[in-house]
């Protein structure tokens, strides 16, 4: 596959991510007493099941590159009182529900999850399994950080059933390890992966980051053969975002350290044309995993699906969401919390559901969400599957995108025909591009209320 600087050039755009639709910026104003009538309005006879996700925010020290929200502090019992409010959130989302959905998916994310010590840990799990039923086979995935794990943790943290790790792995190159603040050696990371499989978690995932400051097409073909010796079973290859005017820190990165977008690109097909090689399944804009993982199995049989933690299996279920800045995607609608400690804590004292902002989506929300779902995760539209399901005349319906395709066709991004829209290989890497003319909310010719980030 070959992208050249001039496609790069002309596609090269500010876009959503789409880990959801609307994108976020295009969320109102909300608060915690419409996300209560939101989660009870869900009927009990609904067909779901839950994915439940817990933020956790804290980190000792601050990693350059970082997009999340997290509160930087090397003093541990700051996790204490937040452990406590994650509890009563819990208890208040709980309390709405008309019916006790199975939980098919248990997240931990951050930040670090971690950071929390194990007895507290052991507690929060504890609560969540007594507040919602969970299936014998969930899925329970944490993030750790190997720079703050010791083998104990990580044992008893399989103990409450844990089954898939995720390690923010990034780069192994020394110097950019130095250069976004984050120094953990290929031993250490080695040493938990060891570890992991000795203990029997189902999955060991990576995340890397591609784009980042000194970082090259030859300093990362040395990552990438690291990589292969510890074989994880699904990698998440993430762009770069630089944004120093929404994330400060990003300042500290010389604007000459960081590659071009053509390098950029070349990283990433270097990359991705190695993870084929060595028989992973692409996936989607950023993911490759091995053939046997539930995250091929669910992109073959079609049960994927995209959301905030990016590809995700078991397609079918509702997400509640915990801690701030956490997003709940929960009977059509979206809500996210409280960004700020304080105003977080402050709503949940009052006993009220700490939300700044949400949206119940439209009719043309929600068959817009599943088009763009399916180009993310199916690679393409079937229109026949589309009328059934919506009752609408697709092509009809969406004349005006069909002929804003026609260019991205052009250019080899997409094949249409009167069955349906294919994504090609190469459009695979401008997916955000192609799903952006089903965008209602950037068709309609307003300016975003924030800058997005760039596609290349």
């Amino acid at each position: 596959m070959d992208v050249t600087s001039e496609m790069l050039n002309k596609y090269n755009v500010s876009a959503p991510r789409y880990t959801s639709y609307p994108a976020i910026p295009f969320w109102k104003p909300a608060d915690g007493t419409q996300a209560a009538a939101w989660i009870a309005a869900m009927e009990p006879a609904r067909q779901t099941s839950l994915s439940l996700y817990t933020h956790i925010p804290f980190c000792k020290t601050r990693c350059y590159y970082c997009g999340c929200f997290v509160v930087i502090s090397p003093h541990e019992e700051i996790a204490q009182p937040y452990a406590d409010a994650l509890e009563k959130e819990m208890e208040l989302a709980a309390g709405q529900m008309k019916h006790r959905w199975p939980v098919a998916q248990y997240h931990l994310g951050g930040g670090t999850p971690n950071y929390l010590n194990i007895a507290r840990m052991e507690r929060l799990v504890a609560k969540a399994r007594a507040l919602f039923p969970f299936q014998d086979d969930a899925e329970m995935s944490i993030e750790v950080d190997p720079r703050t794990l010791n083998k104990n943790y990580l044992e008893r943290v399989r103990a409450l059933g844990f089954n898939r790790l995720s390690l923010g792995v990034q780069d192994f190159d020394p110097e950019v390890m130095e250069t976004v603040n984050r120094v953990q050696p290929y031993d250490m990371v080695a040493g938990v992966v060891e570890q992991a499989r000795k203990l029997g978690f189902l999955s060991v995932n990576f995340d890397l980051i591609y784009g980042l400051p000194k970082q090259t097409t030859a300093t990362f073909q040395k990552t990438m053969a690291q990589v292969k010796t510890l074989g994880p079973d699904r990698v998440a290859l993430y762009h770069y975002a630089h944004l120093p005017d929404s994330h400060p820190y990003h300042r500290r990165f010389d604007p000459a350290d960081l590659p071009g977008s053509q390098e950029k690109m070349d990283i990433f097909l270097q990359a991705r044309e190695r993870f084929l090689s060595w028989g992973y399944q692409p996936i989607g804009l950023d993911h490759f995993a091995k053939p046997d993982d539930d995250l091929s199995v669910s992109f073959r049989n079609r049960s994927m699906r995209r959301n905030f933690m990016g590809y995700t299996t078991k397609a079918g279920t509702d997400m509640l969401a915990f801690g701030i800045s956490a997003i709940s995607d929960f009977n059509h609608a979206f809500w996210q919390n409280e960004k700020k400690l304080p105003h977080y804590y402050k709503a949940l004292e009052k006993g009220e559901l700490p939300v700044i902002r949400g949206l119940e989506l439209s009719g043309d929300d929600r068959l817009r969400r599943q088009v763009i779902q399916n180009l993310f995760c199916q690679g393409g539209v079937n229109f026949g599957q589309m009328e059934q399901a919506y009752q609408i005349p697709f092509q009809s319906h969406f004349a005006g995108e069909l002929e804003a395709l026609a260019p991205l066709q052009d250019d080899g991004l997409v094949t249409l025909s009167p069955e349906g829209i294919t994504v090609t290989d190469q459009g695979q890497l401008f997916l955000r591009n192609i799903a952006m003319t089903f965008d209602a909310y950037l068709r309609k010719g307003s300016k975003p209320p924030v800058q997005f980030s760039r596609t290349a």
